[in-house]
Order: structure tokens, then C-alpha cells, then sequence
């Protein structure tokens, strides 16, 4: 029984044939394992998002294409922009709705009550481990990473609110 490939290891294998690299090079240019790219390819093995935003540059593939729409040598498909992960300019804050402003500062606060209960949560249930199998070791190591990113979204958001407060003045 085979296992069906993801479009997201179709398209790493697909795609880094078509740019003329083998697993080895791929690897070099990531800064990882050629281990771990014959798991993305092969095994469904889900890269880190670091690793799928470099891919998806190297690449030049849109990011929403590289991880639900499987490629191939027909496929039609949109360049790597920045416009889905770039921040607001300050020109485009000028006309921005005061009631988009209040929503986004109260969705912010909202969003650090829930972090600081699953914080809590967490170092809760992390203190009740007794065995740490490589299996836990993992779900503990990306749950750190989800930490450390919501609380620098929450920084940033802080930071925006920083700034549109002394607009507003």
C-alpha cells in the first residue's frame, strides 16, 4: 500500500528538479540536512516555516500554490510576492478607519489573554512530564517556537498600537 504524496512533497521534488538541483545542493542552499529534504519529498514530512518561505523564494512560487496545488510541467502559477507577509507602509496608515484601528487593537489584546492563559497552560502540563521521549522533545521544542512567535507578534502588535495611538494625537 503506497502512501499518497502531499502536494507539498510533490512540489519540493517537482520543483527542484525543474531549477536543476539535486537534494545535496537543495540542502546546502537551506542550510539543512539532504536527509531532510529526501523526508519532505518522500516521507510527507512537513518542513519548518522557515524553511517552506525559503523554498517558496528560491523557487518563486506563491506561497498558498507551493503548499496546496500539486505542480507539474503544465502547471501555471503565480511568482513569490512579499505583499502577503509585508507590513503596512506609514502612507497607508493615513486613511485607515478608526474603527479598524479599535478592532485591531482589541483582536491584539485578545490575542495576548489567550497566550498568556496557554502559557500557563502549557508550563503546566510541561512540568507533568515524566519520561521525555524524542517524541515529546519534539511537540515541546515546536510549542517553544509557537510561543516565541506569538509573543513577538503580540511585540509588534504593541508596537503598531504604539504608533497609531500617536497619530491619533
Amino acid at each position: 500500500m503506497s502512501k499518497k504524496v502531499l502536494p507539498l512533497s510533490n512540489n519540493i521534488r517537482f520543483l527542484r528538479k525543474l531549477n536543476g538541483f539535486n537534494q545535496e545542493e537543495l540542502a546546502n542552499k537551506l542550510n539543512i540536512k539532504r536527509s531532510n529534504i529526501a523526508a519532505y519529498e518522500t516521507k510527507n514530512v512537513e518542513p519548518r516555516l522557515r524553511i517552506i518561505l525559503e523554498l517558496a523564494k528560491l523557487f518563486d512560487v506563491d506561497i498558498s500554490t507551493f503548499l496546496s496545488t500539486p505542480l507539474d510541467s503544465q502547471s501555471k502559477y503565480e511568482g513569490f510576492t512579499k505583499e502577503n507577509i509585508e507590513l503596512f507602509t506609514d502612507t497607508e496608515f493615513i486613511n485607515v478607519d478608526k474603527s479598524h484601528i479599535d478592532n485591531f487593537i482589541n483582536k491584539s489584546l485578545q490575542i495576548k489573554k489567550v497566550l498568556i492563559g496557554f502559557k500557563s497552560f502549557y508550563a503546566f502540563k510541561k512540568s507533568k512530564i515524566q519520561n521525555l521521549t524524542p517524541s515529546n522533545e519534539k511537540v515541546i521544542f515546536d510549542i517553544d517556537n509557537f510561543i516565541q512567535l506569538m509573543e513577538h507578534l503580540i511585540s509588534h502588535n504593541e508596537s503598531m498600537i504604539r504608533v497609531l495611538s500617536s497619530q491619533r494625537k
